[in-house]
This record gives structure tokens, sequence and C-alpha cells, in this order.
């Protein structure tokens, strides 16, 4: 009798996973068809291209293929933004041919390579030069002397490294929850997320807060990779950080631009070892990164942040703006928003993307 239990327990569970991934496909292929690029001189593809000596993964989207390039570094490290893409980045397509990099270890390149080789390459300045041989790919694609790159989170100060070593290459650079400090960043976030914590008289929060101090630390190992884990966790019920909600969710799992194959990255993250892949990345963000140190740009420098931001907060980019000079700079604030900026007010933030490369459209609204 047992055995038929089990037997029909597993036949009923087969029955709802497929039902589930039937509504999923469904739901994709009609994503797919409100956001397919009509236009005929328009673009819509993905590759893997040999970058690093490793197969790494490209998304090509633009209605125009004479449009301005631009390349999107993710954050993370380790979280790529295209299964989100569909939710903020139409707009854009009309006057930007926009590239999504899936870095080392990340996403879909993540699956093309094996983790374990690539993890010691996975290095900040590995990823330079990954971005440099991209970049030039893409000059050579588009037939571009010069691209536009924009960094979001860990990608922004991957960003900010490669304009610095490489202006001759870039058209200008958007900053998206920019990095300036990593440790600094903690500890003002920490200090919001306990000041939110007492204000709210969460005691189970205060303790959880009081518990992971010294916070930060230098030393990224497995107890600050905990303490990190759990200060977002805090973080983001206080809408202090971005944190998986079901609308995120849902718009991943029914992407146009993910599969249900590559879903498997964003489900097994942790279990997989994706964020020990980035590790050494890690290590440098919070031992020796200080862009204080690097405050004269050769290219035009944007900044598009979230004024509710304290996973990277306002304060600290606003301070750094102040400090930089360039050609050419800009510091948009998006009133509301957090640090998926582009997520949050995606209306907002598209009107300060137009408004940079010197657009406008009265169609975004």
């Amino acid at each position: 009798m047992k055995v038929v239990f089990i037997i029909t327990g597993a036949f009923i569970f087969l029955f709802v996973f497929g039902l589930i991934c039937l509504l999923i496909t469904k739901r994709k292929r009609k994503k797919k068809s409100r956001v397919s690029i009509k236009q005929p001189s328009g673009i819509d593809f993905g590759e893997y291209v040999t970058i690093g000596n490793i197969q790494q993964y490209l998304y090509h989207r633009s209605e125009n293929i004479h449009n301005p390039v631009m390349l999107f570094l993710h954050g993370g490290p380790g979280s790529p933004m295209l299964p989100f893409a569909q939710d903020f980045q139409l707009p854009w397509e009309k006057y930007v041919t926009v590239v999504h990099w899936e870095q080392r270890n990340s996403g879909k390149t993540f699956y093309q390579n094996i983790s374990k080789e690539v993890t010691p390459t996975t290095t900040i300045k590995q990823l330079i030069s990954d971005t440099h041989e991209i970049v030039l790919y893409l000059k050579e694609k588009y037939g571009k002397e010069k691209i536009w790159i924009m960094g979001h989170s860990w990608g922004s100060v991957l960003g900010s490294l490669f304009v610095h070593q490489y202006p001759q290459l870039v058209s200008g650079y958007i900053g998206v929850g920019q990095v300036v400090n990593m440790l600094e960043n903690e500890r003002i976030g920490f200090e919001k997320a306990l000041e939110n914590a007492i204000s709210a008289e969460c005691k189970k929060d205060i303790q959880a807060l009081e518990s992971l101090e010294p916070y930060p630390t230098k030393v990224f190992n497995q107890d600050m990779k905990n303490k990190l884990s759990t200060l977002r966790k805090i973080q983001g019920k206080y809408g202090l950080a971005a944190s998986p909600t079901a609308k995120l969710i849902i718009s991943a799992a029914t992407s146009p631009f993910y599969s249900l194959k590559d879903l498997r990255y964003l489900i097994f993250a942790d279990i997989d070892g994706i964020s020990h892949g980035q590790s050494l990345i890690f290590q440098e963000l919070f031992g020796t990164l200080n862009l204080n140190t690097v405050t004269t740009y050769q290219v035009p420098i944007f900044y598009i942040h979230g004024t509710e931001d304290w996973q990277t907060p306002y304060p600290i980019v606003a301070e750094y703006y102040h400090t930089i000079t360039a050609p050419k700079k800009g510091f948009y604030s998006i009133s509301g928003a957090g640090h998926a900026t582009m997520l949050d007010k995606p209306i907002e933030f598209c009107n300060a993307l137009l408004s940079i490369l010197g657009r406008s459209d009265d169609d975004v609204h």
C-alpha cells in the first residue's frame, strides 16, 4: 500500500509540475510575441562568443541596428538582469542597441563552461580584460568607433575601472546603483537597517543585526558571507535593498529571454556554488576596492541613482559625484527608487537615459 501511495504521489507531482511548466511556457510565448522586434532594421538575438578563452553569452536587441551600442554590465557579482529586461528595457531599444553580457560564472555563461575551472580566473582584472574583448568585438560587429557602457551595482565597479583604463573606446559611462567603497556601503547600510528595525520596534531584527557586529569586515570569508546574506534579508524587509518579490519571481519565470532550462541558474544559484564562483571578486570588493582613488575620467560620466537605495547608499554616490572630473557629467536622482532603479521606476529611468543620450521621446509615459 505504501508503494501505491508513493507512485500516486509521484504521478500527482509530475502532473502538477507539468501543468505549471505548460502555463509558464504559454506565458513565455505570449511575452515573446509582445516584445518581438518588428522593425526591418531591428535585431533580436543571443549568441555565445569566445571571450577570455571561455564561451560567454551576449544578447543583442535594438529597433535599429544603426543605433549607438550600449554594453550592459550586470551586478551581483553573478546576478544577470536579462531575465527582467522585458520589464524595463523595451523603450530604450528605439534609441540604443542594448547588449547584455552574462559574465564569468553567471547566467547562461555559467552552464556553458566548467565552473570549477573558471572560478580561479573570475577576478576583477580578468573581467576588465573580458570587457575589453567584448567592446572590441562590438565595435567591429556594428562598425562603431566607440560604445556606451552601463554598469549596475557590481557592474558599476567593472564599468568605472574599464572606462578609466580604456577611455578611447567609450562614448560615455552610466552608473546605476554605483559602488564607490564596498565597506562604507555596508557600514552605512547596516546602520540604516538597524535604525529602521529600532523604529519598527522589531526585537527580532534588532537582535539579528546586533549579532552581526563587527560589521563589515575586510576579510570576505564564509562568516562574512553569512552576515551579508542576513543583512540583505533584513534590508529587503524594510525596502533598503533589492530583494526577490513575487512579481520579480513571476517575471523571471515567464521571461521571453530565459528558457525553462536557463531558469535553473536563478533557482539553484546558492546550491550550485555560484556564489562561490564569484568569491575572488567579493574578496577584492571588500578588501581593496575604493573608487575614491579614481576621480579623473576622460569620458562623460553619468549616474542614475534611486533616492531609496541603501544597498549602494545614495549619499555616498552623491558625494563621490562632486569629487570627480570628466569632460561632461550628470547626476539623475530617481525619487522613490531603490537599488534596482530601472525596475522600480522604469519610466523615470528611461527619461533619464534618453536625456543622457541627448534624446527625448513623448511616447515614454
